[in-house]
């Protein structure tokens, strides 16, 4: 576990410190409050930003790193294509069985209070708990960040998660809580996986499609 943390502190670190951050923020103000004050903050350099960024949490993106990985390592691959799976399924079972009557920003403030939405943005109205993006974003750049041993990638992994999460707020997609719910989800999920891979001893997890091409 020493080991575990040492290695992959620029990642685990700053995300334990959002996990407190965030939850101080939640008990101390209600998701509309909180919301409304992240709505209040916006600039036609962050729209444009946002706008583009919060697509490095999209599904696809998972798809297609798993993809490249299966040419560099099958157990990679599976880090990344097994952990996104789980906690994507997880994700959209709580989106879509359990708190299926949750709604987002634009539905929720409806005759209530105008919010701004950036350009071009097509807002949805429901099944807003928790966030896809954001835990594709999490589980992706987890992995992603104990695959690469470079430590200042791990940060910055940690810094295009936390940002798209943060996009999914700042297009109003979505409330602070789910950003937060959705996040733990996909850092538990890939945690668990990349503890199983570690146990499994397999020699076939250290070749890839290349290897394969090859033999």
């Amino acid at each position: 576990m020493k080991t575990f943390l040492k290695n992959n502190f620029l990642f685990i670190v700053p995300y334990l410190l959002f996990l407190s951050l965030g939850c101080v923020l939640i008990i101390l103000n209600t998701k509309a409050e909180k919301h409304l004050e992240f709505n209040a903050f916006h600039s036609n350099v962050f729209d444009y930003f946002f706008y583009y960024f919060t697509f490095l949490g999209d599904g696809l993106v998972a798809v297609l790193v798993t993809i490249i990985l299966l040419t560099v390592k099958y157990r990679y691959a599976l880090l990344v294509g097994v952990s996104n799976t789980i906690s994507a399924l997880i994700t959209q079972f709580l989106k879509h069985g359990v708190f299926d009557n949750m709604v987002r920003p634009k539905k929720f403030f409806e005759g209530v209070h105008d919010l701004y939405f950036v350009p071009g943005v097509d807002n949805y109205l429901y099944n807003s708990f928790p966030s896809g993006h954001s835990t594709c974003a999490f589980s992706l750049y987890l992995s992603l960040s104990l695959i690469l041993k470079n430590k200042m990638m791990k940060f910055v992994f940690f810094l295009i998660a936390l940002l798209v999460g943060y996009s999914r707020v700042y297009l109003s997609q979505h409330f602070f809580e789910d950003v937060y719910v959705g996040s733990i989800i996909g850092v538990s999920v890939t945690l668990v996986v990349y503890y199983l891979l570690s146990k499994m001893n397999k020699p076939w997890l250290e070749y890839s499609l290349l290897n394969s091409f090859k033999s």
